[in-house]
């Protein structure tokens, strides 16, 4: 049932502020399950209904997101300051396409180029932060997300029921790695500033807002200690070990 065939979204102030989205989903749904039933098929169930309700709602999340970044900065400037300090100069819009929790998507934005250095700049994309042919990084962070809970081959499987689209097993491993790039180098930094006295007392003169809510995990691990007697035990018997309470 190709729902997308019955929707048509209109720009005038006028007819938005009478047809909502949400109506022209709902009456494009019913134009469409009119016709699906008029060919003579069989009667769709409910999973049915939501699984092309929700394959619609991502294709106009793509097409909206596409949209919003294509005219996200608007009117380009003639020239701007290079990292070098030089100047770049603009060129044309430039075609991008990346992958994003709505699938892959294009967009248009402002490139420049034509400095000395040799660099060229697309400042929408310094913005947003995105690489053309890469993630978005709402995208990322689910995959990395999957990629922690799951086996590489059993997220790929989690991912496509719940995104509509097919990711592959590599791709999941490297967000999943490079999410613990990231998160070994955040730790790093605050392993590096619980030494740093300065830090500490700067914090201690200035401290953040207390957090709503904190957590806390308590563990245990054996560790060897010198033998010692034991009431009731016979010497080969004396514990060799303990626990190592961690907080």
């Amino acid at each position: 049932m190709a729902v997308q065939n019955y929707i048509h979204f209109n720009d005038s102030g006028a007819d938005c502020a009478k047809v909502t989205l949400a109506q022209q989903v709902g009456d494009a749904f019913k134009t469409a399950l009119a016709h699906h039933l008029a060919t003579g098929d069989a009667v769709l169930t409910m999973a049915d209904i939501e699984k092309e309700m929700r394959e619609l709602l991502r294709q106009v999340g793509a097409q909206a997101l596409s949209q919003f970044l294509s005219s996200a900065l608007g009117t380009p400037v003639a020239e701007m300051a290079c990292a070098c300090g030089g100047t770049l100069h603009y060129q044309r819009r430039r075609a991008a396409t990346i992958t994003t929790v709505f699938g892959k998507i294009t967009y248009e934005r402002a490139y420049y180029a034509g400095c000395a250095c040799g660099r060229g700049k697309a400042p929408l994309d310094e913005t947003y932060g995105l690489a053309p042919g890469a993630m978005s990084s709402g995208l990322a962070a689910l995959l990395g997300l999957a990629g922690i809970e799951f086996g590489f081959d059993e997220s790929r499987a989690w991912l496509q029921a719940f995104l509509l689209f097919d990711v592959s097993e590599n791709t999941v491993r490297s967000e999943t790695q490079t999410l613990g790039a990231l998160q070994a180098e955040q730790e790093t930094g605050w392993i590096e500033q619980s030494q740093d006295e300065d830090y500490l007392q700067a914090r201690l003169r200035d401290p953040a807002p207390v957090p709503p809510r904190l957590y806390g995990s308590l563990d245990a691990a054996k560790v060897r200690i010198e033998p010692r007697p034991k009431a009731g035990k016979k010497p080969e018997k004396q514990d060799d070990w303990r626990d190592m309470k961690v907080g």
